[in-house]
């Protein structure tokens, strides 16, 4: 059996592990909390933090692994990558190309070069002006939504700053062009600068500002934003000369037109991939790792179904001891994934999570009426709400 290292062990790497133990590998997985799933379900593991790129190094060169497959978080796929481009694991872009699709500054200013469709950069925060806001205020290398501020006021910007800096780990900052309109992904899987499979997903933040905790498939967006997108998508693979794989994008659309928010190649988390495979049928989690196996994609991907799904983060604004969650949705199948057991503390969001839900929903347009909604179906009980 040939051995695989999966970096990344929590929940959402569990459909990963498991796609790799079906194509018969041998998995080790690394990460340093224990209790972690895949921990439990593994051949071998390596209690390693693996988001310092050094010390996942030098765990690596201490097993022979045929190949390292990262997970569903940044940290996994940038200190994957930092060992795969010195060690020579396939699946991985270079060093350059992995900083472009993952630091916001360096996406915008090739976004820019190449005239992609994506928000326009102010770059010149003197001479940031009344006519450029609102706008939004960044860090360049955060995730979940972290220190994002939307920035109405010249009295505003520079506490902004101070919030992205504190989130970001290089303490650099991005300040572009709000865009009024829906939120939307785009998982693409490419082979040879092509589109061979994608899905077009609907987000929504309502709990937390710029953190996803809503989603459904299949998508409401017009089949000419979905092709406009596919073709962008496809011309910075071209550009960039990306590997193999999966690129998922975010993008906001006002149904008229669309602009790439941001760019990844790591496997999106809180069970992306869940929610396609239960709509269509289609091994999600199997098409991501192989380029990292080394298996080709086969020239078609078959869907077997077409079914109405939403996935929701139950999440809270507040901290609070978790006692229990009580769904309100009548009429649906719910599929309830626990993250939380009772009495742990739930931080706030984007922190922490209570559970993940996915919802198989009768008809399109009830799931188009209730997933923006469905933070309002899932009640958190605290104990100081029960005793």
């Amino acid at each position: 059996m040939k051995k695989v290292l999966l970096i990344g062990t929590s929940f959402s790497a569990v459909p990963i592990y498991f796609a790799l133990k079906r194509r018969g590998f041998h998995v080790t997985v690394c990460g340093g909390v224990k209790t972690d799933p895949c921990h439990q379900y593994a051949d071998a593991s390596i209690f390693v933090d693996y988001s310092d790129p050094e010390a996942l190094l030098n765990a690596v060169k201490e097993v022979d692994f045929q190949y390292i497959v990262p997970s569903c978080n940044d940290y996994s796929y940038l200190s994957a990558s930092h060992v795969a481009n010195k060690l020579g694991y396939p699946g991985y872009d270079t060093t350059e190309i992995t900083a472009i699709l993952h630091t916001k500054k360096l996406f915008r200013e090739k976004a820019a070069k190449f005239g992609l469709k994506a928000p326009k950069v102010i770059t010149d925060l003197g001479n940031l002006k009344w006519e450029h806001l609102p706008c939004l205020i960044k860090p360049v290398d955060s995730f979940s939504g972290r220190g994002v501020t939307k920035v109405e006021s010249i009295a505003e910007i520079s506490t902004a700053i101070d919030v992205a800096k504190k989130v970001s780990r290089s303490g650099e900052v991005v300040i572009e062009q709000f865009i009024r309109g829906s939120l939307h992904s785009h998982s693409a899987f490419i082979s040879k600068g092509e589109v061979i499979a994608d899905f077009f997903v609907d987000e929504f933040c309502t709990t937390y500002p710029y953190q996803v905790n809503c989603s459904n498939y299949p998508s409401m967006i017009p089949k000419k934003i979905q092709l406009g997108v596919r073709l962008e998508i496809e011309r910075l693979a071209k550009e960039l000369r990306i590997t193999d794989g999966l690129l998922h994008t975010q993008f906001m659309s006002d149904q008229n037109d669309f602009w790439i928010i941001e760019c990844m190649r790591r496997c999106p988390g809180d069970l992306y991939g869940s929610l396609i495979e239960r709509s269509t049928g289609v091994d999600y989690a199997d098409m991501f790792i192989r380029p990292f196996v080394e298996i080709s994609y086969s020239n078609e991907t078959t869907r077997s179904h077409e079914y109405y799904y939403g996935r929701h983060t139950v999440s809270s604004q507040e901290s609070a001891v978790n006692f229990s969650f009580s769904p309100k949705l009548q009429g649906v199948e719910l599929e309830i994934v626990q993250l939380k057991e009772s009495g742990e503390k739930l931080e706030p969001a984007p922190f922490d999570k209570m559970a993940i839900v996915l919802i198989k929903f009768t008809d399109f347009e009830t799931m188009i009426l209730v997933t923006p909604k469905l933070a309002d179906y899932f009640q958190i009980n605290s104990h100081e709400k029960n005793y």
